[in-house]
């Protein structure tokens, strides 16, 4: 049949021109969502009186009985064009002719958008709950245990395993909360704006948004249609998660190196070499840590389309769906996987002991000791230390060892009287372990903090899963008003 959704105003199109154009590639995401669409539509029409019975009946039946998945023809432009074609061919003009009846595909396109956004983001925000479940397993299993911190890549003070994946949980606490503070801006209909100025036919906005599951309306028309902030924000929100969880990957594959010996990868996400037969390759990390660029790049490039655009739509914003796509995509496999990964990962406790044994990563603790029990100000105690450091590193002596030697003669020159420190002292100071319990400050990495934080840390988890788990609801039960109006609305010209 001849294409007459594009009307006689443009009467010759290119093959060539049209594949261009066309978003068929990239609609599957959102079929599910244009029928939805279009029934909430055609009810609000019948609401208001607009369409008769027949037309409404007739229209709902044939939207009910599309199959869940379509089979997108890959000659039509996009889904909305081939629903409408497709009705027409199924109910005839007389009825499928008034689907389009105060709306446009501009309104229909940016809802079904958000419709499909905000699932994902639901998707993506579950998955993360399940990183910081993994967590919070790790720092169940092993948060008492020192290890290094670092700053800079080298050793700095000691902490436990608690505090350093505790840091890890709360970065992904703020994913979290950007992705809900997201979602909610995502969750406003457009649907009534039509093409940008709204329309004379009669439409309750309102009714549409709540069998679409909205909680208000993307209120002006012309930003309804035109503003694609939703998926740039929702881009951002994923492209922050990736960051987080990079790093978490980073971390594993240098963990899992024999010169650090932390820590080894479940073979479940670990591959052998085609040629060396002792490797043990952290594959599904690394994999994680290149999806972050990707991510990070489709960032770029949905900016980069929107940047200078006049209002109010604009055919480039379709060029920013498959940015979308691919960015959660990316994004919820990435979490996923790092939630398995670091739920299966073994650490090795006699390797995180050691490491902190002789490293002088105490000696900020020195340092505090000549403060508190000595009366020096910090800024030499700070300098004594350093010297000290020197002395042990170019002696090849222990930090212990050279403190004992040098710290009457050190601590002289830098403040005119010489500092003596008791032995049992001294080795109070520099063992990493009672370092540690000498952290006061909230926050900080003292292993008796860690029952608290598991605690502080399921109630976290709790509120995350509370709220998605609400969202979910509402959406089902949106859903289900929408079925049941459909159906009772098909079933009143049967009568």
């Amino acid at each position: 049949m001849p294409n007459i959704l594009r009307g006689s105003r443009v009467r010759r199109a290119s093959k060539r021109a049209n594949d261009f154009i066309s978003s068929i590639g990239f609609d599957t995401p959102i079929t599910k969502h244009v029928v939805s669409i279009n029934m909430a539509h055609m009810l609000a029409l019948y609401k208001s009186k607009e369409v008769t019975r027949e037309v409404a009946s007739s229209s709902l039946k044939f939207l009910s009985g599309l199959p869940a998945q379509l089979d997108l023809d890959r000659d039509t432009e996009d889904v909305h064009h081939m629903i409408e074609q497709e009705a027409i061919k199924a109910i005839g003009m007389d009825k499928a002719g008034y689907l389009n009846l105060g709306k446009s595909r501009n309104d229909q396109v940016a809802t079904a958008l958000r419709m499909e956004t905000r699932a994902r983001l639901l998707e993506l925000s579950t998955a993360l709950c399940k990183v910081q479940d993994s967590l919070a397993l790790l720092i169940r299993r092993y948060g008492k245990l020192p290890m290094p911190g670092y700053t800079h890549l080298q050793h700095a003070q000691p902490i436990t395993v608690a505090h350093h994946f505790q840091g890890y949980f709360e970065a992904v606490q703020r994913d979290l909360e950007r992705a809900a503070q997201a979602y909610a801006r995502v969750n406003l209909s457009p649907m009534g704006a039509a093409a940008l100025a709204g329309t004379s036919i009669k439409i309750d906005r309102e009714y549409v948004a709540s069998l679409l599951g909205f909680e208000g309306l993307a209120e002006n028309a012309m930003d309804a249609v035109s503003s694609r902030d939703f998926a740039l924000e929702t881009i951002s929100v994923a492209a922050m998660a990736m960051v987080n969880l990079s790093r978490m990957a980073e971390e594993v594959i240098l963990w899992s190196t024999s010169e650090f010996g932390f820590a080894e990868v479940a073979d479940e996400f670990s591959a052998t070499s085609s040629i060396m037969p002792q490797k043990k390759n952290p594959v599904v990390p690394e994999t994680v840590r290149a999806k972050c660029g990707s991510v990070l790049g489709e960032l770029t490039a949905a900016f980069t389309i929107t940047k200078a655009l006049p209002n109010s739509y604009n055919l480039d914003l379709q060029e920013v769906t498959p940015h979308l796509w691919r960015a959660t995509d990316d994004a919820l496999a990435s979490a996923v996987l790092m939630a398995e990964v670091l739920s299966s990962l073994k650490l090795n406790p006699d390797r995180l002991l050691l490491s902190v044994r002789g490293d002088m990563s105490t000696a900020t603790e020195l340092a505090n000791h000549l403060v508190k029990e000595q009366g020096v100000p910090f800024r030499q105690a700070h300098a004594i230390v350093g010297e000290i450091v020197r002395k042990s590193v170019e002696n090849g002596s222990t930090l212990e060892e050279t403190a004992l030697k040098e710290m009457p003669s050190v601590s002289g020159r830098v403040t005119g009287r010489a500092v003596k420190i008791d032995k049992d002292q001294l080795r109070n100071v520099l063992d990493a372990l009672k370092t540690l319990e000498l952290t006061r400050t909230a926050g900080g990495a003292n292993p008796h903090a860690v029952p608290r934080l598991l605690l502080k840390d399921s109630r976290s988890l709790k509120q995350n899963l509370s709220w998605i788990a609400r969202a979910r609801s509402s959406l089902k039960e949106a859903d289900g008003r929408l079925r049941d109006q459909v159906s009772k609305t098909e079933g009143e010209v049967i009568r």
